[in-house]
């Protein structure tokens, strides 16, 4: 059913890494809202004492977005008063680099609108990635964030509880005009992310006003630590507050630059390889990967009980020395009941499954199936066959892939996951590893409750039961793909035996 030839397979292997590269760019500079957590004990501040008296005029500034020193993006953000002492903010950044031989492109534009306090009152946004299209917005109403997000064509809303005023990343820097966040200060946060509608913890540790050496000059500059979705960044502002550069977590870099200079990103001498920055090099080989029944891998630079937790397959050997054991067959499930099997049916963002063309897509793709089995083996089937293989680089959801049917391991798996769980089976997606060609890429596949148990399938590969020659790092859903960015970079991986 799968051919065996290796370009074929990379091209459905995706990608989480452009997931969490893309990820990581909005985490630096777009999509992050914050509002105060813990305001006792310390030298903590609020919000709201460091603003007393700051006055913004109309400002327009630009930079560099740089991965591995070669540059990939930029962002150009606007901030102007408005009319009742509040400001607008107008934030467009553009991100590109090639996958798989193909130019991928991503712009986000986002406008916000604040109090005289800069806490939000409005924002609303768009993320365009081929063939993809994102929109978002919210709006806060008696003490509740609404927020609307639509994708695919279809709206989702969620709602949020705001007691407290909601602040965005961009009013850290009149936070820091006014505080200056010097050696013994901090700021605790809570950030709301509108791509995966969850709230995150953003922490800002201060510094004292010192030289450091950037670009081979001395420049006078704060060292600030921003710690968000389990990475690190490192910020450098200026005694104003600006910011004048960011390093981020593998090679990912910002600085500030002149709008020509900002602008100026040449396609034809792109050749940052996303596949070779976001994926692992492993100590070892494996054989015959896709017919892999059982592999045992050494593992360090991540939480194993977690990540053993994360799929029926996995089995931790030994703690001290990190050794885990993937089996092809998944084992019963000791930790599942039917209450927590209610959230892999329902509704989720990007996995719309109560669309009735979802289910009708499904009811097909499963006609004539006379067990539970036989239904997952056929829809493993319809979408491996559906989906055309092609690297994409947006934020998929499975309404616009089943209108498109293209698309690389987010596609298929959305897609299966959404029939799969419109037609009542408890489907999830297993977010991790995949093995070929001498590495591990970050991959997705789904896993569906039967029998008592998980079984992992992988539709990107028209495989009904997935191979083990893979890592689950996180389960859920998509959005659960953020919880990687902590480990990108730091894992490594040593095969110690296969059974094929």
């Amino acid at each position: 059913m799968m051919k065996n030839d290796n370009n074929f397979i990379s091209r459905l292997i995706k990608p989480l890494f452009w997931w969490a590269a893309s990820a990581l760019w909005i985490g630096m500079i777009v999509v992050m809202f914050v509002g105060m957590r813990d305001v006792s004990g310390g030298r903590l501040m609020a919000p709201e004492e460091l603003l007393a008296g700051v006055h913004l005029e109309y400002e327009s500034s630009w930079m560099g977005i740089y991965l591995s020193g070669q540059k990939i993006g930029f962002v150009h953000t606007e901030i102007e008063p408005i009319a009742k002492g509040g400001y607008e903010i107008r934030e467009f950044s553009r991100l590109q680099g090639a996958m798989m031989g193909q130019m991928q492109h991503m712009r986000m534009s986002m406008t916000v609108i604040t109090d005289s306090t800069l806490a939000l009152v409005s924002f609303e946004g768009r993320l365009e990635a081929d063939p993809y299209i994102t929109e978002f917005a919210g709006r806060i109403e008696d003490n509740v964030l609404a927020i609307e997000l639509i994708a695919g064509g279809r709206r989702s809303d969620k709602f949020m509880p705001a007691p407290e005023p909601i602040y965005l990343s961009q009013a850290i820097k009149p936070l820091l005009q006014a505080g200056r966040l010097d050696a013994a200060d901090s700021l605790k946060l809570a950030g709301f992310d509108p791509m995966s509608l969850e709230m995150q913890e953003l922490t800002v540790i201060g510094a004292e006003m010192t030289y450091h050496s950037l670009w081979n000059e001395d420049v006078l500059a704060r060292k600030l630590t921003t710690r968000l979705s389990g990475f690190e960044s490192t910020v450098y502002v200026d005694e104003n507050g600006n910011t004048l550069a960011e390093f981020g977590p593998l090679g990912m870099m910002m600085r500030r630059e002149e709008m020509e200079i900002a602008l100026s990103i040449d396609d034809q001498i792109n050749t940052v390889d996303f596949l070779a920055i976001y994926s692992i090099k492993p100590e070892g080989s494996l054989r015959a990967p896709r017919k892999d029944l059982r592999t045992r891998f050494k593992v360090s630079g991540i939480d194993l009980l977690s990540v053993v937790a994360s799929s029926d397959r996995q089995r931790l050997l030994d703690s001290e020395s990190g050794i885990i054991e993937v089996l092809k067959q998944s084992e019963i499930s000791e930790n599942t009941n039917q209450f927590s099997l209610t959230e892999f049916i329902r509704d989720a963002p990007y996995i719309e499954s109560r669309d009735k063309d979802i289910k009708a897509a499904a009811v097909g793709a499963v006609s004539g199936a006379f067990t539970l089995s036989d239904s997952l083996d056929q829809l493993t089937s319809w979408v491996f066959r559906a989906v055309k293989k092609r690297p994409a680089a947006g934020l998929p959801s499975a309404i616009a892939v089943l209108k498109k049917l293209e698309g690389d391991c987010n596609e298929h798996t959305v897609l299966f996951t959404a029939m799969a769980r419109s037609i009542g089976i408890p489907t999830r997606m297993q977010l991790g590893v995949v093995y070929q060609a001498g590495r591990f890429f970050y991959h997705a596949w789904p896993a569906s409750w039967i029998d008592g148990s998980w079984r992992e399938i992988d539709p990107t590969f028209g495989q009904f039961k997935a191979d083990a020659a893979r890592i689950s790092l996180t389960s859920g859903d998509l959005t659960d793909s953020v919880d990687l960015i902590g480990s990108m970079g730091k894992i490594e991986i040593q095969i110690l035996d296969e059974e094929y």
